[in-house]
């Protein structure tokens, strides 16, 4: 298989990094308070999007500044013993050629995942291993409240944003003229709006799209998101079928639906296919707390909820089950079935509400609550004062039949 783009074109130096300019100035800052001894937080975070550069970052940082690179990942089982031994070691000791005057640079990638991986006790390490390094410690974290605070307050943190469609767009044409691919500018556009700021991403669909071809055009773009594309159909039987929760999560990824949609669909049609009560039972206990956190995130503009509810709605029901699954024929959701229905009816009353609402110096929901129960009783039993308001206010034709009705 072909080298990754990717890895390919992964910045050599900070300067290369696409669309984060200020977190490279702070980088370096930071960098440099180590060259002259130890700045006073000894220890960066780098949180944010996956894609945006945060590991690419800090393996740049380290040629820059020729430390040695010792690096441990999400994949690697980070208990207390396991944290200690390798990057507390490595925290406290030298270089190989250049003793004790050399620094290493020890990365602990996706330290939002400890929880779980292994046991607890790997956030108490952490901690330990930032509290006196004699070398620099990076942490990197896609959410940066799912860390304890305490860490949090050790480390300058630096927050690593979407990359901004342009950057993306000109990072796109830099592949392109150096694997020698005639690219439209529309596609590349098209493929970095996709990608919704995650430059990684937009990267590897352009290798996808572009690979044995010399001249890419939107047609071939077109044609690949519609087979990346995720039915919700294949979603939800593939979502009682998962054996991991991770494997539920991804699910969820490739739809193109607001979360509030997507519970819709789960909730109308996964209880039907379990048989067992007892799966029942914790399918909808899973389903009742994702809505409570869809509800908070509206409420609160809590945006880190999103997180828990797409947990709960994906691997939350998809671990619930236990027993046999029952063939169903999925259904659209209820809800959105009756939104359908009456969506002529709300416009009406929201066009009547709109024109009372102006007359009476008033808002349309006070007019909602207050005015139209009334005035339903008006066209329902005195015509001619029916008459007198429609002509006054204009009233359609629909507008009075939805009055006279109600």
């Amino acid at each position: 298989m072909s080298e990754l783009w990717a890895d390919k074109y992964r910045p050599q130096e900070l300067g290369e990094l696409v669309g984060q300019p200020q977190a490279v100035r702070e980088i370096l800052s930071w960098a440099e308070g180590w060259r002259k001894g130890r700045p006073s937080k000894p220890a960066l975070l780098l949180y944010g999007p996956a894609g945006t550069g945060k590991t690419a970052a800090a393996q740049a940082l380290a040629r820059q500044m020729k430390w040695d690179l010792v690096e441990m990942n999400a994949s690697d089982k980070r208990s207390f013993d396991v944290i200690k031994h390798v990057a507390g070691t490595a925290a406290a000791a030298g270089t190989l050629f250049s003793g004790t005057t050399g620094k290493r640079l020890v990365v602990l990638d996706e330290v939002d995942n400890v929880y779980g991986v292994a046991d607890r006790g790997g956030y108490r390490a952490i901690g330990e291993l930032i509290e006196d390094p004699r070398n620099p410690v990076v942490l990197i974290a896609n959410d940066q409240y799912e860390i304890p605070w305490q860490i949090r307050a050790s480390c300058l943190m630096i927050n690593f944003r979407r990359v901004q469609q342009d950057a993306i767009v000109s990072a796109l044409q830099k592949i392109c003229r150096a694997e020698k691919i005639e690219a439209e500018p529309i596609a590349l556009k098209v493929i970095a709006e996709t990608s919704n700021g995650d430059l990684r991403s937009a990267i590897n669909d352009l290798q996808a799209l572009a690979e044995r071809k010399k001249h890419l055009a939107m047609k071939d773009v077109v044609l690949y998101k519609r087979d990346r594309e995720a039915n919700i159909f294949d979603v939800l039987s593939q979502l009682m079928r998962a054996t991991t929760a991770k494997q539920a999560r991804e699910l969820l990824w490739s739809l193109d639906m607001p979360p509030e949609d997507v519970l819709a669909w789960i909730d109308e049609n996964v209880p039907k296919v379990l048989a067992d009560p007892a799966d029942l039972v914790e399918a909808y206990e899973a389903i009742a707390r994702a809505d409570i956190f869809l509800g908070r995130t509206k409420r609160r503009q809590a945006y880190r909820m999103w997180k828990y509810a797409s947990d709960m709605m994906t691997a939350g029901v998809a671990m619930s089950r236990r027993g046999e699954l029952k063939y169903v024929r999925f259904q659209l959701p209820s809800a959105i079935m009756k939104m359908s229905r009456t969506r002529a009816a709300r416009a009406t009353r929201d066009s009547v509400a709109k024109k009372v609402a102006g007359r009476c110096h008033t808002s349309s929901h006070v007019a909602r609550k207050d005015f139209l129960p009334y005035l339903g009783v008006i066209f329902r039993r005195d015509k001619k004062a029916a008459q007198q308001i429609a002509a006054e206010l204009n009233f359609s034709e629909a507008e009075v039949d939805y009055l006279a009705k109600k």
